[in-house]
Order: structure tokens, then C-alpha cells, then sequence
């Protein structure tokens, strides 16, 4: 039970930070990128198997590269 309240609830942040950063990149008032690394992160708690896909796309290596805390913290 206790899991599926988890999955239930890192599901929900993850169509949270999805909806809210198609709502920030089309208002120009409304910060979409914490929105998307919302979803990234929810979306990376919830599937295993994304983290691993994640972690070896170039996305991942352009943010090693270049942006080592945020990369640290959404793909490691």
C-alpha cells in the first residue's frame, strides 16, 4: 500500500512539473525550467529504468560538462 501511495504521489508531481512547464514556456510570466527539472526528478524516482536511459543520453553528458551541480543532482 505504501508503495503504491509513493508511485501515486512522484506520479503526481511529475504531471505537475509536465503541466507546468508547457504553462511556463508558453507565458512569458510563469518560469518554466523549475517546472522541468521537477518532472525530470519526479519522473527519475519513479522509473529506475529512465534514470538509466537518463544518465547516458548527451543531454546528461552536455549538463556533466557543463552544468556539474544540476547534473549531479538529476543524473546521478
Amino acid at each position: 500500500m505504501q508503495l503504491i501511495l509513493t508511485k501515486l504521489m512522484w506520479s503526481t508531481l511529475m504531471v505537475t512539473g509536465l503541466v507546468g512547464s508547457i504553462v511556463g514556456f508558453v507565458l512569458p510570466i510563469i518560469p518554466g525550467i523549475p517546472f522541468m527539472i521537477l518532472m525530470i526528478y519526479s519522473l527519475k524516482k519513479l522509473s529506475p529504468a529512465f534514470h538509466r536511459w537518463l544518465s547516458r543520453t548527451w543531454l546528461a553528458e552536455w549538463l556533466k560538462k557543463y552544468q556539474p551541480k544540476l547534473a549531479k543532482w538529476l543524473v546521478s
